[in-house]
Protein backbone atom coordinates (compact mmCIF):
# COMPACT_ATOMS: atom_id res chain seq x y z
CA UNK A 1 0.00 0.00 0.00
CA UNK A 2 1.41 3.37 -0.96
CA UNK A 3 2.07 6.23 1.41
CA UNK A 4 -0.81 8.21 -0.12
CA UNK A 5 -3.21 5.36 0.66
CA UNK A 6 -1.79 5.13 4.19
CA UNK A 7 -2.49 8.85 4.65
CA UNK A 8 -6.08 8.62 3.41
CA UNK A 9 -7.21 5.28 4.83
CA UNK A 10 -4.65 4.39 7.49
CA UNK A 11 -5.43 0.97 8.93
CA UNK A 12 -9.13 0.99 8.04
CA UNK A 13 -8.87 -2.38 6.29
CA UNK A 14 -6.54 -4.19 8.69
CA UNK A 15 -4.18 -3.96 11.62
CA UNK A 16 -0.41 -3.62 11.13
CA UNK A 17 0.09 -7.03 12.76
CA UNK A 18 -2.28 -8.72 10.31
CA UNK A 19 -1.04 -6.73 7.31
CA UNK A 20 2.47 -8.14 7.79
CA UNK A 21 1.14 -11.65 7.21
CA UNK A 22 -0.25 -10.86 3.76
CA UNK A 23 2.58 -9.05 1.99
CA UNK A 24 4.10 -10.49 -1.19
CA UNK A 25 7.23 -11.30 0.77
CA UNK A 26 5.20 -13.18 3.41
CA UNK A 27 3.33 -15.13 0.74
CA UNK A 28 6.53 -16.18 -1.02
CA UNK A 29 8.05 -17.04 2.34
CA UNK A 30 5.25 -19.54 3.02
CA UNK A 31 5.65 -21.09 -0.44
CA UNK A 32 9.35 -21.50 0.36
CA UNK A 33 8.49 -23.02 3.73
CA UNK A 34 6.45 -25.71 1.95
CA UNK A 35 9.18 -26.30 -0.63
CA UNK A 36 11.78 -26.48 2.16
CA UNK A 37 9.84 -29.19 4.00
CA UNK A 38 9.43 -31.11 0.76
CA UNK A 39 13.14 -30.89 -0.12
CA UNK A 40 14.17 -31.97 3.38
CA UNK A 41 11.95 -35.05 3.29
CA UNK A 42 12.95 -35.92 -0.28
CA UNK A 43 16.62 -35.79 0.73
CA UNK A 44 15.96 -37.88 3.85
CA UNK A 45 14.22 -40.50 1.70
CA UNK A 46 17.00 -40.52 -0.89
CA UNK A 47 14.84 -39.08 -3.63
CA UNK A 48 17.19 -36.14 -4.33
CA UNK A 49 20.93 -35.65 -3.56
CA UNK A 50 21.66 -34.30 -0.07
CA UNK A 51 24.21 -31.82 -1.39
CA UNK A 52 21.65 -30.33 -3.77
CA UNK A 53 19.09 -30.21 -0.96
CA UNK A 54 21.50 -28.25 1.24
CA UNK A 55 22.12 -25.74 -1.53
CA UNK A 56 18.40 -25.41 -2.23
CA UNK A 57 17.56 -24.84 1.44
CA UNK A 58 20.30 -22.23 1.75
CA UNK A 59 18.83 -20.36 -1.25
CA UNK A 60 15.23 -20.26 -0.04
CA UNK A 61 14.92 -16.63 1.04
CA UNK A 62 12.18 -14.24 -0.23
CA UNK A 63 14.44 -11.17 -0.31
CA UNK A 64 13.88 -8.16 -2.54
CA UNK A 65 16.23 -9.48 -5.19
CA UNK A 66 14.20 -12.67 -5.47
CA UNK A 67 10.93 -10.74 -5.58
CA UNK A 68 12.32 -8.56 -8.36
CA UNK A 69 13.37 -11.62 -10.37
CA UNK A 70 9.96 -13.19 -9.86
CA UNK A 71 8.11 -10.11 -11.06
CA UNK A 72 10.20 -10.20 -14.22
CA UNK A 73 9.39 -13.87 -14.82
CA UNK A 74 5.67 -13.35 -14.09
CA UNK A 75 5.59 -10.91 -16.99
CA UNK A 76 7.43 -13.40 -19.19
CA UNK A 77 5.58 -16.60 -18.28
CA UNK A 78 2.15 -15.40 -17.13
CA UNK A 79 2.16 -18.12 -14.45
CA UNK A 80 2.96 -17.49 -10.78
CA UNK A 81 4.52 -20.85 -9.93
CA UNK A 82 6.52 -21.05 -13.15
CA UNK A 83 7.84 -17.55 -12.40
CA UNK A 84 8.64 -18.68 -8.85
CA UNK A 85 10.63 -21.66 -10.11
CA UNK A 86 12.49 -19.63 -12.74
CA UNK A 87 13.39 -16.94 -10.20
CA UNK A 88 14.64 -19.61 -7.83
CA UNK A 89 16.74 -21.20 -10.57
CA UNK A 90 18.32 -17.79 -11.19
CA UNK A 91 19.41 -17.52 -7.56
CA UNK A 92 20.15 -21.17 -6.73
CA UNK A 93 22.00 -22.39 -9.81
CA UNK A 94 22.50 -26.03 -10.83
CA UNK A 95 21.03 -27.48 -7.62
CA UNK A 96 17.65 -26.15 -8.72
CA UNK A 97 17.40 -29.16 -11.08
CA UNK A 98 16.39 -31.08 -7.94
CA UNK A 99 13.90 -28.47 -6.79
CA UNK A 100 10.09 -28.88 -7.05
CA UNK A 101 10.35 -32.52 -8.16
CA UNK A 102 6.82 -33.97 -8.20
CA UNK A 103 4.49 -31.40 -6.65
CA UNK A 104 2.13 -29.21 -8.63
CA UNK A 105 1.28 -25.53 -8.32
CA UNK A 106 -1.69 -26.08 -5.99
CA UNK A 107 0.40 -28.18 -3.59
CA UNK A 108 2.70 -25.24 -2.93
CA UNK A 109 0.28 -22.33 -3.21
CA UNK A 110 -2.58 -23.93 -1.28
CA UNK A 111 -0.38 -25.28 1.49
CA UNK A 112 1.44 -21.96 1.73
CA UNK A 113 -1.93 -20.22 1.93
CA UNK A 114 -2.98 -22.52 4.76
CA UNK A 115 0.20 -21.64 6.64
CA UNK A 116 -0.64 -17.95 6.30
CA UNK A 117 -4.23 -18.60 7.34
CA UNK A 118 -3.04 -20.51 10.40
CA UNK A 119 -0.96 -17.54 11.55
CA UNK A 120 -3.83 -15.16 10.80
CA UNK A 121 -6.28 -17.41 12.64
CA UNK A 122 -4.08 -17.31 15.74
CA UNK A 123 -4.24 -13.52 15.72
CA UNK A 124 -8.02 -13.57 15.27
CA UNK A 125 -8.39 -16.15 18.04
CA UNK A 126 -6.31 -14.03 20.42
CA UNK A 127 -8.25 -10.87 19.60
CA UNK A 128 -11.59 -12.65 19.90
CA UNK A 129 -10.62 -14.19 23.24
CA UNK A 130 -9.54 -10.77 24.52
CA UNK A 131 -12.86 -9.26 23.45
CA UNK A 132 -14.73 -12.13 25.10
CA UNK A 133 -12.92 -11.55 28.41
CA UNK A 134 -13.49 -7.80 28.23
CA UNK A 135 -17.21 -8.42 27.78
CA UNK A 136 -17.19 -10.82 30.74
CA UNK A 137 -15.42 -8.29 32.97
CA UNK A 138 -17.78 -5.49 32.03
CA UNK A 139 -20.83 -7.75 32.27
CA UNK A 140 -20.01 -8.54 35.90
CA UNK A 141 -19.30 -4.88 36.62
CA UNK A 142 -22.69 -3.88 35.17
CA UNK A 143 -24.53 -6.93 36.47
CA UNK A 144 -27.07 -4.90 38.43
CA UNK A 145 -27.13 -1.79 36.21
CA UNK A 146 -30.84 -1.39 35.50
CA UNK A 147 -31.85 -0.42 31.97
CA UNK A 148 -34.87 -0.75 29.77
CA UNK A 149 -34.88 -3.79 27.54
CA UNK A 150 -36.11 -2.97 24.07
CA UNK A 151 -37.62 -4.95 21.23
CA UNK A 152 -38.38 -3.37 17.86
CA UNK A 153 -36.53 -0.32 19.31
CA UNK A 154 -39.45 0.17 21.74
CA UNK A 155 -39.55 -0.13 25.52
CA UNK A 156 -40.34 -3.71 26.50
CA UNK A 157 -39.27 -4.92 29.98
CA UNK A 158 -36.46 -4.04 32.39
CA UNK A 159 -33.13 -5.82 32.11
CA UNK A 160 -29.58 -4.94 33.10
CA UNK A 161 -26.72 -3.67 30.97
CA UNK A 162 -24.63 -6.56 32.28
CA UNK A 163 -27.17 -8.95 30.75
CA UNK A 164 -26.69 -7.31 27.35
CA UNK A 165 -22.89 -7.54 27.64
CA UNK A 166 -23.00 -11.17 28.79
CA UNK A 167 -25.22 -12.11 25.85
CA UNK A 168 -22.61 -10.61 23.52
CA UNK A 169 -19.87 -12.55 25.34
CA UNK A 170 -21.79 -15.80 24.86
CA UNK A 171 -22.17 -15.07 21.15
CA UNK A 172 -18.45 -14.36 20.81
CA UNK A 173 -17.74 -17.60 22.68
CA UNK A 174 -19.76 -19.53 20.09
CA UNK A 175 -17.66 -18.02 17.31
CA UNK A 176 -14.53 -19.31 19.06
CA UNK A 177 -16.16 -22.75 19.12
CA UNK A 178 -16.81 -22.54 15.39
CA UNK A 179 -13.18 -21.61 14.76
CA UNK A 180 -12.01 -24.67 16.71
CA UNK A 181 -14.44 -27.00 14.98
CA UNK A 182 -13.43 -25.82 11.50
CA UNK A 183 -9.66 -25.99 11.94
CA UNK A 184 -9.18 -29.74 11.33
CA UNK A 185 -11.01 -29.40 8.02
CA UNK A 186 -8.84 -26.63 6.58
CA UNK A 187 -5.48 -26.96 8.32
CA UNK A 188 -4.31 -29.60 5.86
CA UNK A 189 -1.21 -29.91 3.71
CA UNK A 190 -1.11 -31.09 0.11
CA UNK A 191 1.60 -33.11 -1.67
CA UNK A 192 -0.58 -34.63 -4.36
CA UNK A 193 0.93 -33.77 -7.76
CA UNK A 194 -0.76 -32.96 -11.07
CA UNK A 195 -4.24 -34.44 -10.73
CA UNK A 196 -3.90 -35.48 -7.13
CA UNK A 197 -2.78 -39.09 -7.61
CA UNK A 198 0.91 -38.53 -6.71
CA UNK A 199 1.94 -40.09 -10.03
CA UNK A 200 5.49 -38.70 -10.12
CA UNK A 201 6.14 -39.59 -6.50
CA UNK A 202 5.02 -43.18 -7.10
CA UNK A 203 7.46 -43.41 -10.04
CA UNK A 204 10.31 -42.33 -7.77
CA UNK A 205 9.31 -43.87 -4.42
CA UNK A 206 6.53 -46.39 -4.97
CA UNK A 207 3.03 -46.19 -3.52
CA UNK A 208 3.99 -46.53 0.14
CA UNK A 209 6.89 -44.12 -0.33
CA UNK A 210 4.65 -41.51 -1.94
CA UNK A 211 2.20 -41.71 0.94
CA UNK A 212 5.01 -41.60 3.49
CA UNK A 213 6.48 -38.52 1.77
CA UNK A 214 3.19 -36.68 2.07
CA UNK A 215 2.81 -37.69 5.71
CA UNK A 216 6.29 -36.54 6.66
CA UNK A 217 6.00 -33.22 4.83
CA UNK A 218 2.70 -32.48 6.58
CA UNK A 219 4.24 -33.39 9.93
CA UNK A 220 7.13 -30.99 9.35
CA UNK A 221 4.62 -28.24 8.62
CA UNK A 222 2.45 -29.27 11.58
CA UNK A 223 -0.55 -29.73 9.31
CA UNK A 224 -2.99 -32.56 8.96
CA UNK A 225 -2.67 -34.97 6.01
CA UNK A 226 -5.75 -35.46 3.85
CA UNK A 227 -6.89 -38.99 3.00
CA UNK A 228 -7.51 -37.97 -0.62
CA UNK A 229 -6.48 -35.03 -2.81
CA UNK A 230 -8.04 -31.71 -1.78
CA UNK A 231 -7.10 -29.55 -4.78
CA UNK A 232 -10.73 -29.02 -5.78
CA UNK A 233 -12.08 -28.62 -2.26
CA UNK A 234 -13.06 -24.96 -2.12
CA UNK A 235 -15.44 -25.72 0.74
CA UNK A 236 -12.58 -26.28 3.16
CA UNK A 237 -11.20 -22.79 2.45
CA UNK A 238 -14.65 -21.20 2.35
CA UNK A 239 -15.57 -22.45 5.83
CA UNK A 240 -13.11 -20.31 7.83
CA UNK A 241 -14.14 -17.28 5.77
CA UNK A 242 -17.78 -17.98 6.61
CA UNK A 243 -16.84 -18.19 10.29
CA UNK A 244 -15.14 -14.79 10.00
CA UNK A 245 -18.22 -13.37 8.26
CA UNK A 246 -20.43 -14.65 11.07
CA UNK A 247 -18.11 -13.16 13.69
CA UNK A 248 -18.10 -9.81 11.87
CA UNK A 249 -21.90 -9.88 11.69
CA UNK A 250 -21.92 -10.08 15.49
CA UNK A 251 -19.42 -7.23 15.76
CA UNK A 252 -21.57 -5.14 13.42
CA UNK A 253 -24.65 -5.87 15.53
CA UNK A 254 -22.82 -4.87 18.72
CA UNK A 255 -21.71 -1.67 17.04
CA UNK A 256 -25.22 -0.87 15.87
CA UNK A 257 -26.69 -1.30 19.35
CA UNK A 258 -23.97 0.86 20.90
CA UNK A 259 -24.63 3.54 18.29
CA UNK A 260 -28.34 3.44 19.14
CA UNK A 261 -27.62 3.74 22.86
CA UNK A 262 -25.34 6.72 22.19
CA UNK A 263 -27.98 8.79 20.43
CA UNK A 264 -28.50 12.09 22.35
CA UNK A 265 -32.16 11.30 23.03
CA UNK A 266 -31.08 7.98 24.60
CA UNK A 267 -27.60 8.87 25.97
CA UNK A 268 -27.12 5.63 27.89
CA UNK A 269 -23.48 5.23 26.86
CA UNK A 270 -20.78 7.62 25.69
CA UNK A 271 -17.68 7.18 23.55
CA UNK A 272 -14.39 8.84 24.33
CA UNK A 273 -13.57 11.77 22.05
CA UNK A 274 -10.18 13.44 22.09
CA UNK A 275 -9.92 17.16 22.67
CA UNK A 276 -8.97 17.71 19.04
CA UNK A 277 -11.48 15.20 17.64
CA UNK A 278 -13.99 16.53 15.15
CA UNK A 279 -16.74 14.61 13.39
CA UNK A 280 -17.88 17.09 10.77
CA UNK A 281 -16.26 19.58 8.45
CA UNK A 282 -19.22 21.95 8.81
CA UNK A 283 -21.05 21.14 12.09
CA UNK A 284 -18.80 21.88 15.08
CA UNK A 285 -21.15 20.11 17.50
CA UNK A 286 -20.98 16.67 15.87
CA UNK A 287 -19.71 13.62 17.79
CA UNK A 288 -20.19 10.70 15.44
CA UNK A 289 -19.70 7.04 16.48
CA UNK A 290 -17.72 6.45 13.30
CA UNK A 291 -15.57 3.51 14.50
CA UNK A 292 -18.72 1.43 15.05
CA UNK A 293 -20.11 2.52 11.71
CA UNK A 294 -16.90 1.38 10.04
CA UNK A 295 -17.26 -2.01 11.75
CA UNK A 296 -20.66 -2.52 10.15
CA UNK A 297 -19.19 -1.63 6.76
CA UNK A 298 -16.34 -4.09 7.26
CA UNK A 299 -18.82 -6.78 8.28
CA UNK A 300 -20.67 -6.34 4.99
CA UNK A 301 -17.42 -6.62 3.03
CA UNK A 302 -16.42 -9.84 4.80
CA UNK A 303 -19.90 -11.21 4.15
CA UNK A 304 -19.39 -10.48 0.45
CA UNK A 305 -16.07 -12.33 0.54
CA UNK A 306 -17.78 -15.37 2.09
CA UNK A 307 -20.48 -15.22 -0.57
CA UNK A 308 -17.85 -15.04 -3.33
CA UNK A 309 -16.04 -18.07 -1.91
CA UNK A 310 -19.28 -20.01 -2.13
CA UNK A 311 -19.81 -18.87 -5.71
CA UNK A 312 -16.59 -20.40 -7.06
CA UNK A 313 -17.46 -22.95 -9.72
CA UNK A 314 -14.54 -24.69 -11.40
CA UNK A 315 -14.99 -26.28 -14.82
CA UNK A 316 -12.36 -28.98 -14.22
CA UNK A 317 -10.87 -30.64 -11.17
CA UNK A 318 -9.27 -27.25 -10.68
CA UNK A 319 -8.71 -24.12 -12.75
CA UNK A 320 -7.84 -20.46 -12.28
CA UNK A 321 -11.41 -19.39 -11.54
CA UNK A 322 -10.49 -19.49 -7.90
CA UNK A 323 -7.13 -17.71 -8.08
CA UNK A 324 -8.28 -14.06 -7.87
CA UNK A 325 -10.91 -15.00 -5.32
CA UNK A 326 -8.48 -16.75 -2.98
CA UNK A 327 -5.93 -13.94 -3.22
CA UNK A 328 -8.60 -11.32 -2.41
CA UNK A 329 -11.25 -12.98 -0.24
CA UNK A 330 -9.09 -14.84 2.24
CA UNK A 331 -6.53 -12.12 3.07
CA UNK A 332 -9.25 -9.48 2.94
CA UNK A 333 -11.45 -11.37 5.38
CA UNK A 334 -8.68 -11.83 7.93
CA UNK A 335 -7.51 -8.24 7.57
CA UNK A 336 -10.94 -6.70 7.98
CA UNK A 337 -11.95 -9.02 10.82
CA UNK A 338 -8.79 -8.07 12.72
CA UNK A 339 -9.60 -4.39 12.24
CA UNK A 340 -13.23 -4.85 13.32
CA UNK A 341 -12.18 -6.75 16.46
CA UNK A 342 -9.66 -4.06 17.31
CA UNK A 343 -12.25 -1.31 16.90
CA UNK A 344 -14.93 -3.00 19.01
CA UNK A 345 -12.44 -3.88 21.76
CA UNK A 346 -11.15 -0.30 21.91
CA UNK A 347 -14.67 1.09 21.94
CA UNK A 348 -15.88 -1.16 24.76
CA UNK A 349 -12.69 -0.63 26.76
CA UNK A 350 -13.24 3.12 26.96
CA UNK A 351 -17.05 3.17 26.93
CA UNK A 352 -18.68 5.33 29.62
CA UNK A 353 -21.90 3.84 31.00
CA UNK A 354 -24.47 6.46 32.03
CA UNK A 355 -26.17 4.45 34.78
CA UNK A 356 -28.22 7.43 35.91
CA UNK A 357 -29.70 7.92 32.46
CA UNK A 358 -30.29 4.19 32.02
CA UNK A 359 -32.27 4.22 35.26
CA UNK A 360 -34.15 7.35 34.29
CA UNK A 361 -35.08 5.91 30.90
CA UNK A 362 -36.80 2.97 32.62
CA UNK A 363 -39.33 5.50 33.94
CA UNK A 364 -39.16 7.82 30.96
CA UNK A 365 -41.93 10.44 31.22
CA UNK A 366 -43.19 9.68 27.72
CA UNK A 367 -43.54 5.97 28.50
CA UNK A 368 -45.74 6.67 31.53
CA UNK A 369 -45.00 3.48 33.44
CA UNK A 370 -46.36 1.26 30.68
CA UNK A 371 -43.40 -1.13 30.94
CA UNK A 372 -44.99 -2.39 34.20
CA UNK A 373 -47.99 -3.78 32.27
CA UNK A 374 -46.67 -7.37 32.13
CA UNK A 375 -45.92 -7.33 35.86
CA UNK A 376 -49.45 -6.12 36.59
CA UNK A 377 -50.85 -8.80 34.28
CA UNK A 378 -48.99 -11.54 36.17
CA UNK A 379 -50.18 -10.13 39.49
CA UNK A 380 -53.78 -10.16 38.27
CA UNK A 381 -53.37 -13.70 36.95
CA UNK A 382 -52.10 -14.85 40.33
CA UNK A 383 -55.13 -13.27 42.00
CA UNK A 384 -57.83 -14.30 39.46
CA UNK A 385 -56.42 -17.14 37.33
CA UNK A 386 -57.51 -15.18 34.23
CA UNK A 387 -54.45 -14.38 32.11
CA UNK A 388 -56.32 -13.55 28.90
CA UNK A 389 -58.68 -11.15 30.68
CA UNK A 390 -55.77 -9.49 32.46
CA UNK A 391 -53.82 -9.11 29.21
CA UNK A 392 -56.81 -7.61 27.41
CA UNK A 393 -57.64 -5.12 30.16
CA UNK A 394 -54.07 -3.92 30.60
CA UNK A 395 -53.67 -3.53 26.84
CA UNK A 396 -56.73 -1.25 26.94
CA UNK A 397 -55.26 0.66 29.89
CA UNK A 398 -51.94 1.14 28.07
CA UNK A 399 -53.82 2.59 25.10
CA UNK A 400 -55.71 4.99 27.35
CA UNK A 401 -52.42 5.96 29.02
CA UNK A 402 -50.83 6.78 25.66
CA UNK A 403 -53.80 8.70 24.33
CA UNK A 404 -54.49 10.68 27.49
CA UNK A 405 -50.92 11.25 28.60
CA UNK A 406 -51.72 9.83 32.04
CA UNK A 407 -49.47 7.44 33.96
CA UNK A 408 -50.53 3.79 33.72
CA UNK A 409 -50.78 3.59 37.50
CA UNK A 410 -53.41 6.35 37.50
CA UNK A 411 -55.37 4.70 34.71
CA UNK A 412 -55.42 1.34 36.53
CA UNK A 413 -56.60 2.98 39.77
CA UNK A 414 -59.48 4.56 37.84
CA UNK A 415 -60.63 1.19 36.46
CA UNK A 416 -62.82 -0.30 39.19
CA UNK A 417 -62.52 -3.94 38.06
CA UNK A 418 -58.72 -3.65 38.26
CA UNK A 419 -58.31 -1.36 41.25
CA UNK A 420 -60.27 -3.65 43.55
CA UNK A 421 -57.46 -6.24 43.25
CA UNK A 422 -54.66 -3.94 44.45
CA UNK A 423 -53.78 -1.87 47.45
CA UNK A 424 -51.83 1.34 46.94
CA UNK A 425 -48.78 -0.31 48.50
CA UNK A 426 -49.03 -3.25 46.12
CA UNK A 427 -49.13 -0.94 43.12
CA UNK A 428 -46.12 0.97 44.43
CA UNK A 429 -44.16 -2.30 44.55
CA UNK A 430 -45.37 -3.45 41.13
CA UNK A 431 -44.37 -0.17 39.49
CA UNK A 432 -40.89 -0.30 41.04
CA UNK A 433 -39.26 -1.88 38.01
CA UNK A 434 -35.83 -2.05 39.65
CA UNK A 435 -37.04 -5.30 41.22
CA UNK A 436 -38.35 -6.74 37.96
CA UNK A 437 -35.27 -8.08 36.17
CA UNK A 438 -36.05 -11.77 36.48
CA UNK A 439 -33.03 -14.08 36.30
CA UNK A 440 -30.82 -11.54 34.53
CA UNK A 441 -28.11 -11.49 37.20
CA UNK A 442 -28.12 -15.27 37.61
CA UNK A 443 -27.80 -15.75 33.84
CA UNK A 444 -24.88 -13.33 33.75
CA UNK A 445 -22.98 -15.19 36.47
CA UNK A 446 -23.61 -18.63 34.94
CA UNK A 447 -22.67 -17.44 31.45
CA UNK A 448 -19.42 -15.80 32.50
CA UNK A 449 -18.47 -18.81 34.61
CA UNK A 450 -19.06 -21.24 31.75
CA UNK A 451 -17.22 -19.03 29.26
CA UNK A 452 -14.19 -18.84 31.51
CA UNK A 453 -14.19 -22.58 32.08
CA UNK A 454 -14.28 -23.14 28.32
CA UNK A 455 -11.80 -20.42 27.41
CA UNK A 456 -8.83 -22.70 28.11
CA UNK A 457 -9.92 -24.95 25.26
CA UNK A 458 -9.84 -22.04 22.82
CA UNK A 459 -6.35 -21.00 23.89
CA UNK A 460 -4.81 -24.34 22.97
CA UNK A 461 -2.63 -24.33 19.86
CA UNK A 462 -3.90 -26.15 16.81
CA UNK A 463 -1.97 -28.83 14.88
Amino acid sequence: MSSDQDLLLGDMFGTPEMQRLWTEEATLGRWMEVERALVEVQAEMGMIPREAAQRIIASLHPDQQFIGRMRFHVQQSGHLMVAFLRAFRDTCGAAAEHFHVGPTTQDIMDTGLVLQMREAARIIRRQTTELQELLCVRALAEKATLMMGRTHEQHALPTTFGFVLASWAAEIHDHLDRMSQAEPRWQLGSVAGGVGCQNAFVELLGVSGARALEQRVCEKLQLGRPTICIHGRIDRLAEPVMVLASLCATLGRIGLQLRTMERPEVSEVESVYGEQACSSSTMPNKRNPEPMEVVEGLAKLVKSHASTMLEIRMADHRDSTRTPVLFAAIPGSYLMTARALQAVHAHLSSLTVRRDIMRANVDHPRVLGQAAAERLMIALYRKTGQRHWAHTRLSECARVSRESGRHLREVVLNEQDLALHFTVEELDELFDLSTYTGTAMDQIEVTVRQIRIGSGEHNEEGP
